[in-house]
C-alpha cells in the first residue's frame, strides 16, 4: 500500500507529466499540454521549493504521485495567487427590479467581475491517470495537498480556494465560453487557456468585460452550466465539499466552472491531522491486525513526502512499518503528521 508516494516534482519527471497533461483533455490551466509552457511551470515549481520562502509570495509547489517509478498523477499548492496582475473571476449576484406602476417585481442574476480571491492560497492541478482510477489515488492526491499546507502553514495564504474545470459536452464545446468569453477575447478556448498558462492572466483583466452582465442575456445552454463542473472534475468537486470547502457563487471567467473556498483551519484533513513521533517496527502493524490505514506526511519543502499505510497511534507515538518509514524518508523519533484514511 505504501509503494505509491507523493513527492515534489523533479525535472526528470517532465516526459511523464507531459503525457499526463495530454491525457487531461484540456481545460487545466495549471497542467498545460504545451511542452514549453509545462517545462516552465515545472522549473518554476522547483525554484519555489529551493527558494525557502518565509511567507506566501506567489510560489507554486507541484507534487507528483509516483508508484514504482511511474508518475500516475499530479497536484499543486499555490502559496498566493494573482499577486502580479490580480486574480479575476465572476461572482453571481442577485439584483431586483421593481415597478410600482405595474406591481411587478423581477429578480435577475448578474455576473460581476471581482478580485475577491487575489492574494489567497489555492489548491489545484489535480489530475490522475485514467489507468490509476478506482484505487483511492484521487483521494491521496487531494488530501496530500492539505497535509502539505499543514506542514507549511506560514507559506500558504488563508483562505484557500480551488477552481474546477467547467462543463463541456462530449465534443469539447463549452457553452459558457462560446456565449461570452469568445466574444471578448476573440480567440478559441484552447488558445485563451494556453495564453493564460504561458503569459499569466494580465490579458484577462485587459479584455474581460468591465461591467456586470445579466445572466438572462446569455443563451440557455450557457445559463445551465454556470458553476457546473466538468464530468471528470465532479469527484474532485465532491471531495472538496466534504473537506469543508463551499461554493459561494464564484465561477471561472473562461468556462464558468465553480470556485470553492475554505479557511485553512476549517479543512477537515488539516483539522483532524496530528503530529507524532515515528516508531518503526518490522514487520510492523497491518490493517488485518486492526491497525487503521492512515495518510502520513513528513519532511519540509523539497524533502516533503506523503504515503498511506497501516499505522497505530499510542500517545505521541505512531508505529509504522519499515516500508512506510522508507517511503516517508523518516527514522525512529522523526516527526510524522498523520490523519486516518
Amino acid at each position: 500500500m505504501t509503494s505509491a508516494v507523493m513527492r515534489p516534482v523533479r525535472r526528470e519527471d517532465f516526459d511523464q507529466v507531459l503525457a499526463l497533461a495530454k491525457q487531461s483533455g484540456g481545460g487545466m490551466t495549471n497542467l498545460p499540454s504545451d511542452p514549453d509552457t509545462l517545462r516552465a511551470r515545472i522549473d518554476f515549481s522547483i525554484d519555489s521549493y529551493e527558494a525557502n520562502a518565509d511567507s506566501p509570495s506567489g510560489e507554486v509547489y507541484m507534487l507528483v504521485l509516483e508508484d514504482q517509478g511511474k508518475i500516475l498523477g499530479t497536484a499543486a499548492i499555490f502559496s498566493a495567487i494573482g499577486l502580479d496582475y490580480g486574480f479575476v473571476n465572476y461572482r453571481i449576484n442577485k439584483t431586483v427590479h421593481v415597478s410600482k406602476q405595474l406591481k411587478k417585481r423581477v429578480e435577475r442574476r448578474l455576473l460581476v467581475p471581482t478580485h475577491d480571491f487575489t492574494g489567497c492560497g489555492e489548491v489545484g492541478s489535480l489530475f490522475l491517470s485514467p489507468e490509476a482510477r478506482g484505487g483511492g489515488f484521487g483521494k491521496l492526491l487531494a488530501k496530500t495537498r492539505y497535509l502539505f499546507i499543514a506542514q507549511h502553514r506560514k507559506l500558504v495564504a488563508d483562505p484557500v480556494c480551488a477552481e474546477l474545470r467547467g462543463w463541456r459536452d462530449k465534443k469539447g464545446v463549452q457553452p459558457f465560453w462560446e456565449s461570452l468569453g469568445k466574444l471578448f477575447f476573440d480567440m478559441d478556448f484552447e488558445d485563451a487557456d494556453m495564453t493564460n498558462s504561458a503569459l499569466g492572466n494580465q490579458f484577462i483583466s485587459d479584455l474581460l468585460p468591465r461591467h456586470p452582465i445579466y445572466v438572462a442575456l446569455l443563451p440557455k445552454a450557457a445559463r445551465d452550466v454556470l458553476g457546473k463542473p466538468h464530468d471528470d472534475a465532479l469527484p474532485a468537486f465532491n471531495m472538496l465539499l466534504r473537506e469543508g470547502f463551499a461554493f459561494r457563487g464564484y465561477i471561472d471567467v473562461f468556462d464558468g466552472g465553480p470556485l470553492v473556498d475554505a479557511h485553512i483551519d476549517d479543512i477537515a484533513t488539516i483539522r483532524n491531522s496530528k503530529v507524532y513521533k515515528a516508531v518503526i517496527a518490522d514487520p510492523g502493524p497491518t490493517d488485518e491486525k486492526g491497525a487503521p490505514v492512515h495518510l502520513m506526511a513528513a519532511g519540509f519543502l523539497k524533502n516533503f513526502r506523503s504515503a498511506r499505510g497501516p499505522a497505530k497511534a499510542d500517545g505521541d507515538g505512531l508505529t509504522v512499518t519499515k516500508e512506510t518509514a522508507d517511503a516517508l524518508g523518516v527514522k525512529a523519533g522523526d516527526e510524522v503528521r498523520a490523519v486516518k484514511w
